[in-house]
């Protein structure tokens, strides 16, 4: 298994994309809140400052679930996963080492990337925003597991779809746009309680510091969003083992 990670690695580590995504996924939210915080006219306290820090990395966090997705994607595509496979008949083993480095990297990535923003919101704001105030740190606890969850989906669709422009886009668009067509369709018809069940809506709840009251809550959305990468991540690995490579 080890050898498996550190090919794994190998791959990640050794392609251009994953270096230029990794870098705009921090810079982005390094950037605009240092700018924000520093040219702000308002006092932020704990909470307002884990909103904006929770709100940019929810952008890194979705860049980093390209690069978990295009990380299985490009194998199929060019075709380097036929030897991996023929090297280690057992499927399973480079399957699961795909998710351990990607979810290493996220996990590494999404951490340094809040603390830092939070301390150069702190050193910027002048008022030492307090981290235990209210729902600052369950916010930004929320956001590392939402960039968790988001590695783990794009390997999940990565896996099943094989194609890294349609993986990306369902990975992309459904948030930013299917899921809110969606949602007004079910409010147009009279069934707003439905809205809650919609992935990413409840997903996104992990991340915020004031979460719909409506729907699951923090907690609840999180463990419902994970049900929904767990199945899809576990279909990808399913039909990786059957279908020919």
């Amino acid at each position: 298994m080890i050898d498996a990670i550190r090919s794994e690695w190998i791959k990640v580590s050794t392609v251009t994309v994953t270096w230029v995504l990794a870098i705009v996924a921090v810079a982005f939210p390094l950037v605009v809140t240092t700018l924000t915080t520093a040219f702000a006219d308002t006092v932020w306290d704990g909470e307002e400052l884990a909103g904006l820090v929770g709100g940019l990395v929810i952008v890194t966090a979705m860049l980093l679930g390209v690069v978990a997705t295009i990380a299985v994607t490009n194998e199929f595509a060019h075709n380097t996963i036929r030897p991996t496979f023929a090297a280690m008949p057992d499927r399973l083993r480079p399957l699961l080492a795909k998710p351990i480095v990607q979810v290493a990297i996220t996990f590494v990535l999404t951490v340094v990337t809040v603390a830092v923003c939070w301390l150069l919101g702190s050193a910027l704001s002048g008022d030492s925003p307090d981290l235990g105030e209210g729902t600052a740190l369950p916010a930004l606890v929320g956001v590392v597991l939402l960039a968790v969850g988001l590695a783990l989906l794009g390997f999940g669709l990565g896996l099943l779809v094989r194609n890294s422009p349609a993986a990306i886009c369902i990975l992309l668009l459904w948030p930013l746009i299917a899921e809110g067509l969606i949602a007004g369709l079910l409010s147009a018809v009279g069934a707003e309680d439905a809205v809650k069940f919609l992935p990413y809506s409840a997903g996104f709840n992990m991340a915020v510091t004031d979460p719909d009251p409506d729907a699951f809550g923090r907690v609840g959305g999180g463990l419902y969003f994970f049900a929904w990468v767990i199945v899809i991540a576990v279909l990808g690995v399913v039909s990786a083992r059957r279908r020919d490579a």
